[in-house]
């Protein structure tokens, strides 16, 4: 019974425990004994159910109990189909135009086909030691958002260290990593592109590479900072997982892309960038081979937010 629960943990329980409320630290004790001053039984025992299911699970997503034991029911998700042909249409009308009226050499067929044909030198890519550098540097970055996500209370309990603790909540570390493991990424590519072939010049960007290359920077960067518009800060850094309640999200860009659009976005910005700064020295170096790193890792990342 509750009376009997509040008993027990009037005699026994002590712990402490730390909350986190829009981004500002809680403590709270919980200490036993006789000569403590008093608290109501439903104090204690919201105390002892926040004990027994800690910040990280009661506002784990959706789907999970929260603290009354019920189960939290996900918004029916409904896309948007109109929006999704503007988006569509976005893309392929321009792709349209320029396969249709451009004729200078080369066209955009002999570029594109130029572009898949450099995957048959794969062999000498994944044998090349500054591809598995490049992969991983860009792979930091997984282990650290897989560690936030799989071992989220362990990264809580290191948050509270005197190295992290003065980095402010467990999402404001997880941001200050961010930054950190873009260094390695960005790093890592850029080394990788300098040393493998020299760069190209403004003038041989064909006009195919300008329109194609922006069109997928500009389209990924919507879907990124839709998200950071749709839920916010603790959304995009596991904060559902860190002990912040995060909405779900019915809206833009979840209603034109069903699942992780922030990574589709990333992915989208990363190709962009190669079919804007590629070179003939560069396909065969493996410059699509990197890109496909990129997808492999952010698809890894989405099948370990899927499954744990």
């Amino acid at each position: 019974t509750i009376s009997s629960t509040c008993w027990a943990a009037r005699s026994y329980i002590r712990m402490e425990t730390r909350y986190y409320e829009d981004e500002q630290p809680l403590e709270g004790k919980l200490l036993g004994g006789s000569n403590k001053p008093k608290i109501t039984c439903e104090r204690r025992f919201q105390e002892i159910i926040q004990y027994m299911y800690p910040p990280s699970k009661l506002t784990s997503g959706y789907g999970k109990l929260d603290a009354s034991g019920k189960k939290e029911d996900i918004p029916k998700l409904v896309m948007n189909r109109k929006l999704q042909l503007i988006m569509l249409a976005c893309m392929l009308i321009p792709q349209f135009v320029l396969f249709m009226y451009i004729k200078s050499n080369p066209s955009p067929a002999k570029q594109l086909s130029r572009w898949m044909s450099s995957f048959q030198h794969w062999r000498s890519w994944v044998a090349s030691p500054p591809f598995w550098l490049n992969f991983a540097a860009m792979a930091v970055e997984r282990v650290c958002y897989t560690i936030v996500w799989v071992r989220s209370k362990w990264f809580i309990k290191m948050c509270k260290t005197t190295f992290l603790r003065d980095w402010g909540t467990p999402v404001d570390v997880v941001v200050r990593f961010f930054f950190i493991n873009k260094l390695f990424q960005f790093g890592g590519i850029f080394l990788w592109y300098y040393f493998a072939a020299p760069w190209i010049a403004l003038a041989d960007i064909s006009l195919y590479q300008w329109v194609t290359g922006l069109q997928l920077i500009l389209f990924g960067q919507l879907l990124n900072n839709a998200i950071y518009r749709a839920i916010g800060k603790n959304g995009v850094y596991y904060g559902v997982r860190l002990g912040h309640p995060v909405s779900y999200c019915t809206g833009f860009p979840f209603n034109v892309f069903t699942a992780h659009p922030q990574y589709f976005g990333s992915v989208a910005t990363a190709i962009g960038v190669a079919v804007l700064l590629t070179t003939p020295a560069h396909e065969t170096a493996g410059i699509f081979g990197v890109c496909c790193s990129v997808i492999f890792q952010y698809v890894y990342m989405g099948v370990v937010e899927e499954k744990f």
